[in-house]
């Protein structure tokens, strides 16, 4: 007789050695052709352009739903497509027809699906400080798909795929598929670190031909440097600026800064030379919703608020927030993760059958207790997951309704991050309608610089508790020491 433990390991060992033969099987059945974009020699996979454009066209409804839908702005929606028609001109390819879309997101990003769908997020448009840096980034993405970059990622998402299947059924259970999301991101990561470079020169390109200052590239790959700098400031965490993050995807590097930078020069442009509309971008954005949205819940510094479905909770000193429609992830010291999700349950399960027998059936719980929370039945359990120490716990809001907490800590941190998360756990607390009221989303406000106005007096309006001065900073992409002049357009983040 052999354990559930040692099956496992055997499944898992036939799955090492079936995915490398299959990329070995998808590469071997492609051929060289030549990019449209560049003019170089490439392999691409068994994906033709007409089975892009279907694939396009049915994951659109789906980053629609990831990514909160359309922002709800029709005049700030066309502002962008007249921006990148006015790109869209000056590519390889100016009688390919392009959809882009501004999504409802505060997560700064922007991707290209095949068959011409290009997305920019509302928080990556309040990072950018003008319209060349926004054009630059959807010339970048145009990049991707002249270039034809997801024909050749197709071979390596079938391969992702079918890992992920074969890794599900290692696992067998949802919680611990749940913690391999946390950890396991780079497995999803997008293009490859040629692909980005070569899609920063194209857009660099697109947007010299189209009339922009070329420069605009590097410029907002800075801020976003700056960005990922504050990030990690924020959570107390290291910051390597040469570091390549294939968490991101869109990894704001040094290097890359450099190469956009030699790209622009190489284009005959002096920096400030083409277009940047600064004053016009700014006013569009104007009122713009920054960060969460209430129906989503909003995270203001250490506090998470849900106004809508009524509860709260704090995140641990030195944590951060990252919220989306379907989880909130928190990020901490030492890789410490957690994710935080609701369920459903019968009214009549007790939250301990709940945890062990329907949300990680099939794991090997150790030290299964109830307790409570605020009032609420709870209960938790730990296991291993992959490198982590995982603890679950899930409160019973209501009797068909339960919040879940799934932490993670690497061994190496012991338990000194256990007192913190236990205080995660406690301060999960039901709100007030009054409380849910006073809840307002935050927005993005365009203020001229006033005679005597300074980086620190306008920081101190940002709606912030704590690092206001290095928001501000960030948000107008002012570099250390960088003042302010009046009459200037700058962004603030207020209710």
């Amino acid at each position: 007789m052999t354990s559930e433990a040692t099956r496992r390991g055997g499944r898992a060992a036939r799955t090492a050695s079936i995915v490398p033969v299959l990329a070995m099987l998808l590469l071997s059945a492609a051929a060289c052709t030549t990019n449209p974009a560049t003019g170089k020699r490439q392999v691409a996979p068994l994906v033709s352009v007409e089975q892009e454009a279907r694939i396009g066209a049915e994951a659109h409804p789906k980053i629609l739903e990831a990514y909160g839908g359309v922002y709800p702005d029709a005049a700030l929606g066309g502002y962008v497509a007249g921006i990148a028609t006015r790109v869209a001109r000056a590519t390889n390819a100016p009688e390919a027809q392009y959809r882009v879309t501004v999504l409802d997101s505060p997560v700064v990003n922007a991707f290209a699906l095949p068959g011409g769908y290009v997305y920019v997020t509302r928080g990556l448009m309040a990072l950018a400080n003008d319209e060349a840096e926004l054009a630059g980034v959807i010339g970048h993405e145009m990049g991707h798909v002249v270039a034809r970059h997801s024909a050749q990622r197709q071979t390596a998402a079938m391969g992702t795929t079918l890992l992920g299947a074969v890794l599900g059924a290692v696992i067998g259970n949802q919680a611990a598929s749940q913690a391999i999301g946390l950890g396991g991101q780079g497995l999803l990561a997008g293009y490859s670190r040629d692909q980005e470079f070569e899609s920063d020169m194209l857009g660099v390109r697109y947007l010299a031909a189209a009339g922009y200052d070329p420069f605009g590239v590097a410029s907002f790959l800075k801020t976003m440097g700056a960005q990922a700098a504050l990030e990690a400031k924020l959570r107390n965490a290291p910051h390597d600026a040469t570091r390549n993050d294939w968490l991101a995807s869109h990894p704001a590097t040094a290097a890359r800064v450099d190469a956009a930078t030699a790209h622009a020069r190489d284009a005959g442009a002096a920096p400030g030379q083409g277009a940047r509309n600064r004053d016009v971008y700014l006013k569009a954005m104007d009122g713009m919703l920054y960060g969460d949205r209430p129906e989503d819940g909003i995270a203001r510094g250490r506090d998470f608020v849900h106004p809508k479905l009524g509860f709260a909770f704090k995140a641990p000193a030195g944590f951060s927030i990252d919220n989306s429609s379907a989880a909130v992830l928190l990020q901490g010291p030492d890789k410490t993760v957690v994710k935080f999700d609701s369920g459903k349950k019968e009214a009549g399960v007790e939250i301990g059958g709940y945890l062990a027998n329907q949300w990680a059936k099939g794991t090997q719980l150790s030290g299964l207790q109830r307790f409570k929370v605020n009032g609420m039945n709870a209960a938790t359990a730990t296991t291993r997951i992959g490198n982590y120490n995982a603890r679950l716990v899930t409160i019973e809001y209501m009797p068909d309704r339960v919040y879940r907490f799934l932490t993670g800590t690497l061994p190496d941190a012991g338990t000194r991050h256990d007192a913190a998360l236990q205080g995660l756990v406690m301060s999960f607390r039901k709100i007030s309608p009054a409380e849910a009221a006073a809840v307002k989303p935050l927005r993005l406000r365009i203020v001229a610089v006033k005679p005597g106005d300074t980086v620190a007096s306008l920081g101190r309006r940002m709606a912030y508790p704590d690092h206001r001065e290095d928001r501000f900073r960030v948000l107008n992409g002012l570099a250390p020491g960088d003042g302010l002049q009046p009459g200037r357009l700058v962004k603030i983040v207020a209710e």
